[in-house]
């Protein structure tokens, strides 16, 4: 099956790590956000990808040749972000009469994809929210979608659009979304992929949805980290850090090469390859590769790679009712 991954957002909401780096490759429970959404396609059949790239994407692309050479991976550029369904749309020439898929770049679930083969349904996974507008939304009539709406300023349906598709025939979408962008047919200044999907469902085109068992937000710095808990809590521990003197509270994930001395680290403590922690105490936090910490203590952060985290040593002799902050 081919599954469409858009990947071209800024990662604004996630600055100063998006600086250098694509949201999509931002580290969560130990793997880049992409590569839990790959792998997870992988498990459902999916052996065809199409990534679409924009802001930073050169290094998507090298990066996706490497982790997965034995992938068909094809790539498209979406020079301007005008919403989902244009970058749907860019994928066309790679698109044929069979199912497809399309996944949000940053969006981590857990479902049974299973279920989609030989559907010949279109599918939508939705889940409760408690704020809908902020989502587009699925408006049901027993067990099938009788409507969509974007991001619906009167509440009609807290079902949110998780960012997870289904189409049986691919072709059809593609149409949809053309006819959109041919007729300047915007939803807030943007090409609607939720827009694209109504108009199928006014041809005639039947959707269903598709329970999920768990999604994930990796939008913002405080959800990231909230997804990094629940990830290493389902998966647990995972690596061997060179340690010393040292007590590691679990769930953690520690890449390659990782060296602790004299040291309390978790939990939920997430780092790539070649980190160095000394005389520190870190929980909840996301580390890149290569970073450094010495003498801090430290909760509830994500430092990017090659950083150095350094606290100064203090001695103190404080008397009986003192007060310091160090």
């Amino acid at each position: 099956m081919h599954c469409i991954i858009p990947a071209a957002g800024k990662g604004t909401r996630m600055r100063p790590l998006t600086w250098s780096l694509p949201k999509p490759l931002i580290p969560v429970a130990g793997q880049p956000i992409l590569a839990h959404v790959i792998d997870s396609l992988l498990d459902a059949d999916v052996d065809h990808i199409t990534l679409i790239t924009g802001y930073l994407g050169d290094t998507i692309v090298s990066w996706a040749r490497t982790q997965y050479p034995g992938i068909r991976i094809d790539f498209a550029v979406q020079e301007e972000t005008d919403g989902l369904a244009s970058a749907v749309l860019l994928a066309e020439p790679y698109v044929e009469d069979e199912p497809l898929m399309v996944v949000l770049g940053d969006t981590l679930f857990s479902a049974d994809l299973s279920v989609l083969r030989g559907e010949t349904r279109n599918m939508i996974v939705a889940s409760p929210v408690e704020d809908p507008s902020r989502f587009g939304v699925v408006v049901m009539d027993g067990d099938r979608v009788a409507e969509l709406v974007e991001k619906p300023s009167e509440p009609v349906s807290n079902l949110a659009i998780v960012g997870v598709y289904y189409f049986s025939n691919g072709r059809k979408i593609m149409q949809s979304c053309r006819y959109l962008k041919e007729n300047q047919l915007r939803t807030r200044g943007e090409y609607q992929l939720t827009d694209a999907m109504q108009l199928m469902l006014k041809g005639g085109e039947p959707f269903g949805t598709l329970d999920i068992d768990g999604w994930y937000d990796c939008g913002k710095p405080e959800t990231l980290l909230e997804t990094n808990r629940v990830l290493l809590e389902k998966n647990g521990s995972s690596g061997s850090p060179v340690l010393e003197n040292s007590v590691i509270v679990a769930p953690c994930f520690f890449g390659d090469a990782t060296v602790v001395k004299n040291s309390v680290v978790g939990p939920w403590f997430s780092g790539g390859a070649g980190v160095h922690i000394e005389n520190s105490v870190i929980s909840d936090t996301i580390a890149g590769s290569g970073s450094k910490f010495r003498h801090v203590v430290l909760m509830e952060s994500i430092i990017g790679e090659r950083s150095v985290v350094q606290g100064t040593p203090a001695r103190l002799y404080a008397g009986d009712d003192s007060v310091a902050e160090i």
